[in-house]
């Protein structure tokens, strides 16, 4: 079912693909587990993701592009559409074999959203509910969908905050 990684300090770490394995998925408390579990899981995002600074280290690094495929799915998005999101063209993406790596805005844009959408999961209990919350229109959002808010940084915290008022039971 999945995997578990073990760490020198001995923390346990595990390695599940949402999109894969979406019950176990469901079932993690770890938020960084969360996060990697939406990009792909370890094995895409390259390496255990054990706090803040491995984070900061990986963003600096660079995301490998197959990420971008795990992303697309999870959002039920194209690549155009997740290309806009990312204010990079489609070509450009394209063009990169899936070994090579994403530049830091990207990286850091694709940590973003994978943190809103294990919030988002939190929220609606599964993915396909904050799926459906995530494409549709709420009022809130003055005729856009959630989705559409999630290709700069004000959007992306905008987003969290409409969920964790949804969480709260605060209408939305």
């Amino acid at each position: 079912m999945s995997n578990v990684v073990k760490m020198e300090n001995y923390k346990t770490h595990t390695d599940v693909n949402l999109v894969k394995e979406p019950e176990v998925f469901y079932l993690l408390e770890n938020p960084f587990d969360r996060i990697v579990g939406v990009l792909g899981g370890v094995s895409q995002v390259g390496q255990v993701v054990n706090s803040d600074i491995d984070l900061i280290t990986i963003t600096r690094k660079g995301l490998p592009k197959s990420v971008v495929y795990s992303v697309c799915e999870v959002l039920d998005v194209s690549m155009d559409r997740l290309s806009e999101l990312l204010h990079t063209s489609h070509r450009t993406l394209q063009r990169k074999s899936d070994d090579d790596l994403l530049g830091v805005s990207t990286t850091e844009q694709l940590f973003q959203i994978a943190e809103v959408v294990s919030n988002g999961i939190e929220v609606f209990d599964t993915l396909d509910n904050f799926r459906k919350w995530l494409h549709s229109t709420p009022y809130i959002f003055n005729g856009q969908k959630p989705l559409d808010f999630l290709d700069t940084r004000f959007g992306i915290q905008y987003v969290k905050n409409i969920l964790g008022r949804i969480a709260h039971g605060i209408p939305s």
